[in-house]
């Protein structure tokens, strides 16, 4: 019996967004970019919506439904469309996805190491704040930050959807305000851009713990499976995933192992944007892994299988839990497109193989 090699080389144009837009999709997201998919996700959601209230006025009322054109249904079918055009409130959204009570949400303690990392970053949020001459600015950024994770803090029953969602809505409305308003008027496109990763690192440390691997999610479940998968292909080697590397030099097996080390400490970060940064320099090294055993300049093309082989062999501990934060949490603008959006879709495209 005949059996066909499975194909990891691909054009850079299958990783972008299936809409055409131009920017990386990503298997979370459908095939769709950050953009396309929310789009396409707040349209179906909208639909179901009404499809639901639809289904309710037939069910309260069903000898209504077989009364087509009577004043009462058109009257209640009128009304049904105005509360559609209106936008859905926070508790609506809250009721819409809430999926447990908050007895069943299990307290998480913070670690000393995740306490040591949040002081950190908080630390150097408000050294940067203070450093900005702007001083009414930073009082505001510092204000409407905090609030927002306060907020989000104070509502225990939020599914991870949903702060999803809202973590979403305060990137874009925060930097709406920093590009809009007076107050920030003065601000330069550098000082703009460190706002909203100083932003990102606060917000995302102050709520890890209680969105990272959440038992509201089937996150850990995923996490023992893609392990338990990993790990049964312990036996594959760079030859059968038809990439380049030669294993058998040492000063590849030094870069190799600096791409493994790189991937394995994805899990130790907290910020995103830290994770991120794990992706890149794993990234990097492979690069430099297929260069030095090519002798010359490594393609895209030849880059997921090499990423897949060290994926293989380092087994990233939750690494199912680590993609998802980075894609419900990380500012979606960074996924779409350059280095960080490129290397992580890749990412997510290895494990799928």
């Amino acid at each position: 019996m005949s059996t066909r090699k499975k194909n990891f080389h691909f054009d850079e144009a299958d990783l972008l967004c299936k809409n055409g837009c131009g920017f990386y999709g990503n298997v979370a997201w459908q095939g769709f970019c950050s953009k396309c998919y929310r789009e396409v996700y707040q349209t179906a959601k909208q639909v179901q919506m009404q499809h639901d209230a639809v289904k309710e006025i037939t069910q309260t009322y069903p000898e209504r439904s077989n009364e087509h054109g009577s004043a009462d249904e058109r009257a209640s079918l009128s009304k049904l469309d105005d509360k559609k055009s209106q936008p859905v409130s926070r508790s609506n959204r809250s009721f819409l996805w809430k999926t447990s009570n908050k007895e069943s949400q299990p307290a998480v303690k913070a670690t000393r190491s995740n306490t040591e990392e949040r002081q950190k970053i908080v630390g150097e949020f408000a050294e940067f704040l203070k450093s900005m001459t702007r001083k009414p600015a930073a009082l505001e950024i510092s204000k409407v930050v905090r609030e927002f994770v306060d907020s989000v803090l104070q509502n225990p029953d939020l599914s991870i959807e949903t702060i999803s969602e809202r973590v979403q809505d305060f990137y874009a409305s925060l930097l709406d305000k920093l590009n809009n308003l007076s107050i920030f008027k003065d601000l330069s496109t550098e000082t703009i851009e460190k706002v909203m990763d100083y932003t990102e690192s606060y917000v995302l440390t102050r709520l890890y713990s209680s969105v990272f691997c959440s038992p509201l999610t089937n996150d850990e479940e995923r996490d023992l499976a893609l392990q338990k998968r990993i790990r049964s292909l312990h036996w594959v080697t760079a030859l059968q995933l038809d990439t380049l590397i030669k294993e058998d030099d040492p000063v590849i097996q030094h870069q190799l192992d600096s791409a493994i080390t790189d991937i394995i400490e994805l899990d130790s970060r907290k910020s995103s944007l830290d994770k991120l940064q794990c992706v890149v320099s794993c990234s990097k090294h492979i690069y430099e892994v297929l260069r030095q055993s090519k002798q010359g300049p490594a393609s895209a093309d030849e880059f997921l299988p090499a990423l897949i082989y060290v994926v293989l062999k380092a087994n990233p501990p939750l690494l199912h839990s680590n993609i998802q934060y980075i894609t419900r949490f990380t500012n979606s603008a960074r996924l779409m497109s350059g280095e960080e959006g490129y290397y992580f879709t890749n990412l997510c495209c290895s494990v799928i193989y």
